[in-house]
């Protein structure tokens, strides 16, 4: 997480009004995201032990606890989604209480962009919240788990799946820096429109211009997920051939590549995740910019929060 993105993400938790109950039910998230990483450590322990010709007894444990395990999930997770929900809804209430309190329009039209502006930052800042609490938590602790399962489990296979996450996040940075660029043009573009169409029925040209930024800004969404994307599959392939590989050969056995190939498709899932969540937090910086320099809101200084 850059310097930026770490004031940004600051300065909305500095305003958020039930920050205890935030940080409380972020937790029981967090908690919650573990649990399904030992379900693909018990579902691989249970091939192997049908491999072994272990007693069904003893299956029957494994499977029982599996459910339990399955259980606990559902109730925590579910319990701190429902409850960040709600919490991150008042917290778009929080922004536009924050921003609207001195407000300093000089026209309607100013006062429009001004308040356009707003909502750009706390719909950004709603969406990367959202993103946080579900799927941003399990793919933040798959991020810091898995690899330390797959360098205990298979060296080679952990180093591979470096070389994928390194390989992925240098794309991912490189297309979300010009994301940043075209969001920025596209939120001005945004304020403008709806600033015209509150007091002109003559908004064509703002309609248009709108209409063409954004449509630049879906040709460089398909291009960036297309290379993020292709990358994983081609890590995906490598991993599991070489497994293939080792299973062919008697080096491992089949529950050994379940399981192995279970915490890499994971690691897709959290990095397609993370760069969902990167996306995010570039429109609640764009957003926080185009506020500071907003002439009609004082709240925010550019100097000390960017």
């Amino acid at each position: 997480m850059s310097r930026e993105t770490q004031k940004v993400l600051a300065f909305v938790l500095k305003i958020i009004s039930d920050r205890r109950s935030f940080i409380f039910w972020l937790f029981i998230r967090v908690v919650s995201a573990i649990l399904p990483l030992a379900t693909i450590y018990l579902f691989s322990l249970i091939i192997k032990q049908l491999e072994t010709g272990v007693d069904f007894l003893t299956i029957f444990y494994t499977l029982a606890f599996t459910f339990f395990i399955r259980l606990a999930d559902n109730y925590l997770r579910l319990k701190s989604v429902t409850k960040l929900e709600n919490i991150i809804s008042n917290i778009s209430f929080d922004v536009h209480n924050f921003f609207l309190r001195d407000l300093q329009g000089q026209s309607k039209e100013d006062r429009h962009a001004a308040v356009q502006a707003i909502r750009n930052f706390s719909d950004a800042s709603s969406v990367t919240l959202n993103l946080i609490k579900q799927p941003g938590v399990d793919s933040i602790v798959s991020f810091l788990i898995i690899p330390v399962i797959l360098f205990t489990l298979d060296f080679p296979s952990f180093i591979l799946t470096i070389a994928y996450i390194s390989i992925y996040y240098c794309i991912d940075t490189y297309t979300t820096q010009h994301y940043s660029q075209l969001k920025d043009i596209q939120n001005s573009k945004t304020e403008a429109y709806y600033a015209k169409l509150q007091d002109s029925n003559d908004f064509d040209l703002e309609q248009i211009s709108f209409s063409r930024h954004f449509n630049r800004l879906t040709r460089w969404g398909f291009k960036e997920w297309f290379a993020l994307q292709n990358s994983a599959v081609l890590f995906y392939c490598l991993i599991f051939l070489y497994l293939i590989y080792l299973v062919s050969t008697g080096q491992k056995d089949l529950s050994q590549l379940i399981l192995i190939m279970g915490y890499v498709t994971q690691t897709q899932v959290f990095l397609n995740s993370i760069s969902s969540i990167k996306d995010s937090f570039t429109d609640m910086h764009v957003g926080l910019k185009h506020l500071a320099k907003n002439e009609a809101i004082s709240s925010v200084d550019l100097e000390d929060l960017i």
